[in-house]
């Protein structure tokens, strides 16, 4: 969750604390981008948030907890933004569009965490603490999957299993964004309004 939706039920000190927080995660994601998870130290993170190593250790217990805890604020901040956008959207087509147009547009805004998360996929798959980061994942997934069982109810698209129509977008969004990282796409020739088509004029009823 980003700091800005939650600022009107907090203290101060508690303010204090999430944007401490966030400035160490934007930090960490910058250098493990830039050096490599395996090459940044926490006294790198700690210099460039502006805080003694020491104070890292009042918000994560590791490097580890650090990276994980950077998934799960990014995804985090992209449900948050999906759900006020959603709010004054209520056509089911509009709604998946929106999803998937927000997706691109998180990760073409932050290259940082894109590059990240590609990197270090593996990890994230086999650490024993990243239920909760896999549980943001579903969040996501269950989102599209609603929208999707909307959509086939109001006969806009053909009738079949939302779960699938929601594997088959994210695994096209996702395609893309691989392609980015491994240089076979460039930023600029990334369209997710074409993919987007492409999906919903191929289950279109």
């Amino acid at each position: 969750m980003n700091i800005s939706s939650n600022t009107t039920v907090l203290s101060r000190k508690e303010r204090d604390k999430l944007r401490n927080k966030e400035a160490i995660l934007k930090a960490a994601v910058h250098l493990f981008a830039q050096k490599g998870f395996a090459e940044t130290k926490l006294e790198d993170v700690a210099a460039l948030a502006e805080f003694g190593k020491g104070t890292l250790y009042n918000y994560f217990k590791n490097k580890d907890d650090l990276l994980l805890s950077a998934f799960d604020y990014a995804v985090g901040n992209v449900l948050d933004f999906l759900y006020d956008q959603l709010s004054s959207v209520s056509d089911p087509l509009q709604r998946i569009r929106l999803i998937a147009n927000s997706q691109f547009n998180y990760y073409r805004s932050n290259t940082d965490f894109m590059n990240v998360i590609m990197t270090n996929h593996q990890i994230l798959m086999n650490h024993a603490c990243s239920k909760q980061v896999f549980d943001r994942f579903q969040d996501l997934k269950k989102l599209v999957v609603i929208e999707m069982q909307a959509a086939i109810d109001a006969g806009q698209l053909r009738p079949g299993n939302a779960q699938h129509y929601a594997s088959y977008l994210s695994g096209m969004i996702h395609g893309q964004v691989r392609s980015l990282n491994t240089g076979d796409m460039q930023m600029d020739e990334m369209y997710a309004d074409e993919i987007i088509d492409i999906f919903l004029n191929g289950a279109k009823s």
